[in-house]
């Protein structure tokens, strides 16, 4: 896994890494590249080694390149000196693998999803061509059926497997052929800590890369509405600018949305986390998430969802009790969701409670790496 943006696979890899320190493990990383935008407050402290850190930064398709780099020229002496490795996604399986049969060094692969170049989801054919570097690895792994082997091989050659969600581990398990364990992502205890709602204006929060494959244009949809039954509600969306974000602001234009919904553009952990504590509701609209931090992240800070009944927010969420689970992708549903949290601040107020008291009893950094200690230490 490189380090291109700040996504929830990036920040379990870093909250992971902190954790195990905190519990006195001596901890390192290594990505392909490292991006200075990527959760630069969660690297604090981390010992963070850029193995391709050779190519040049100016380089056209140098994350791309970075992984390639990464597959055929990792420092295995280097990493191999470890009791163990967690090898999140690819190349770092591959990686593992070199490692386990060079020098016996066992490795755990945590799969957030199955290889997504190779178990294509219709949502996934749009974002190819958003990002250069994933259309060049998408040309470079399509009906390439020795990297498809490969990549099975190193998974099922683990040590364990982990995934974040049930959903994936039943993808998992029928794609590869292996037993994983669902080890689910969390959140930390800043999130846990946040203060009291500032009700002063309301407002619909939704935090996602701005990918297409996202779908925030579904949120866009539902906000018209809303806006239509209540004309003071706004809608928040976090996230680093991509190539596509000019296309959420066209369908903002198109639909006379420009003063409900404003993009506030990447944020530090402090104001990512007011904006989770202040919104009145949290909306999650991309249709097939592997797991999802953005719902239990709100729900930490006592902020009620609403996401698709599908996929993982479909685990993080309890319908009627932390929030709303809509039929995919039905948008009147949404917006009828909306409507009825709305309508009534007093159940809003209980669902974010209930969220919060469901959060912090099932889904913390904490409680993750119970799991995966108790599976480190079955190996070492």
């Amino acid at each position: 896994m490189g380090f291109f943006y700040s996504g929830g696979g990036e920040r379990t890899v870093l909250s992971q890494a902190a954790e195990l320190m905190r519990r006195g493990y001596k901890v390192n990383v290594y990505a392909p590249v490292i991006s200075e935008s990527c959760f630069p407050e969660l690297m604090k402290g981390l010992n963070i080694v850029e193995t391709a850190d050779l190519i040049p930064k100016s380089l056209p398709f140098r994350n791309a390149a970075g992984m390639i780099y990464s597959s055929l020229s990792s420092p295995l002496r280097e990493i191999g000196k470890h009791d163990v490795v967690i090898a999140h996604g690819q190349p770092s399986n591959w990686i593992g693998m070199r490692l386990k049969r060079k020098y016996g060094t066992p490795y755990i692969s945590y799969l957030h999803q199955v290889n997504r170049f190779f178990k294509q989801r219709k949502v996934d054919q749009a974002s190819w061509g958003t990002e250069k570097n994933l259309m060049l690895l998408n040309i470079l792994h399509k009906k390439n059926l020795v990297l498809q082997g490969l990549d099975r091989l190193s998974v099922t050659y683990a040590d364990a497997v982990l995934t974040n969600s049930q959903w994936i581990r039943r993808q998992v398990h029928e794609y590869y052929g292996v037993d994983p364990i669902v080890c689910y992502p969390g959140v930390g205890p800043r999130f846990l800590q946040s203060s009291k709602r500032d009700e002063s204006r309301r407002y619909v929060l939704t935090t996602n890369r701005h990918y297409p494959q996202k779908r925030i244009d579904y949120l866009l949809q539902c906000m018209k509405g809303v806006v239509a039954e209540y004309e003071d509600v706004q809608c928040v969306i976090t996230g680093e600018f991509t190539g596509h974000t000019s296309a959420l602001k066209k369908i903002v234009a198109d639909n006379g949305l420009e003063e409900v919904v404003k993009f506030t553009g990447s944020l530090s952990e402090a104001q990512l986390i007011e904006k989770y504590t202040d919104a009145y509701l949290y909306t999650y609209t991309s249709p097939e998430e592997d797991f999802g931090l953005g719902p239990i992240e709100a729900g930490a800070c006592g902020t009620p969802a609403i996401v698709w009944d599908y996929a993982g927010p479909r685990e993080t969420v309890i319908d009627n009790v932390t929030g709303f689970r809509v039929k995919p992708y039905d948008i009147q549903g949404m917006v009828e969701k909306h409507i009825k949290l709305l309508d009534d601040p007093s159940r809003r107020d209980r669902m974010g409670k209930a969220a919060h008291e469901h959060v912090l009893k099932k889904y913390t950094w904490r409680s993750h790496c119970d799991t995966l200690e108790k599976t480190i230490t079955g190996l070492i």
